[in-house]
């Protein structure tokens, strides 16, 4: 199972919209494409992602105006990644561990899908579970290398699709080697 990289398994073309647009517009996008994620950008760069779990937990429970509320105040952060050449049972073993069901996946530092849990079970039903375990299991923290995401570096300000958490920060890679 471990052969099966993300790329052959995500969904592509994934919608991505600005941090300033309505929900409501949001929302309609969503319906006519028939998808449940949205990547949140500014200035054209991923920065969160908003499913409609995150729509319901976060405007309709709180009867707020979706017609008031932009895509970034509801967005999930730090948006999480990983590369399209992964494996599918390293994405299960990130999303299990992340308590994550929808993973942006890139290829040279561009967003170029998503893979969700759905994905993950129509090919391989047995591989969250798996991921689970080894998530749990003493030492499940090094049985890959540190995840990536992308997002803003807290020490340059740079935008990074590869950063990580590194003494109690989120940096780039640039900063995490010379701290």
């Amino acid at each position: 199972m471990n052969k099966i990289k993300v790329g052959e398994v995500m969904s592509r073309n994934p919608v991505i919209l600005d941090h300033k647009t309505v929900l409501i517009d949001g929302v309609k996008n969503m319906v006519s494409r028939g998808i449940s994620t949205i990547i949140v950008s500014k200035d054209s760069k991923p920065i969160g992602i908003v499913t409609d779990r995150d729509i319901v937990v976060k405007v309709v429970s709180r009867s707020l105006d979706p017609n008031k509320v932009e895509l970034g105040e509801i967005m999930s952060i730090p948006l999480m990644v990983i590369d399209k050449n992964e494996t599918l049972d390293k994405a299960a073993y990130i999303m299990s561990k992340k308590k994550i069901r929808k993973l942006p996946v890139i290829e040279k530092g561009k967003i170029v899908g998503i893979l969700s849990e759905n994905d993950i079970v129509k090919i391989a039903p047995d591989l969250l579970a798996i991921a689970e375990e080894k998530s749990v299991q003493e030492g499940g923290e090094k049985y890959y290398e540190e995840e990536r995401f992308a997002g803003i570096c807290e020490v340059c300000g740079q935008f990074s699709t590869e950063l990580t958490y590194y003494k109690g920060q989120i940096v780039c890679p640039e900063c995490k080697r010379s701290m």
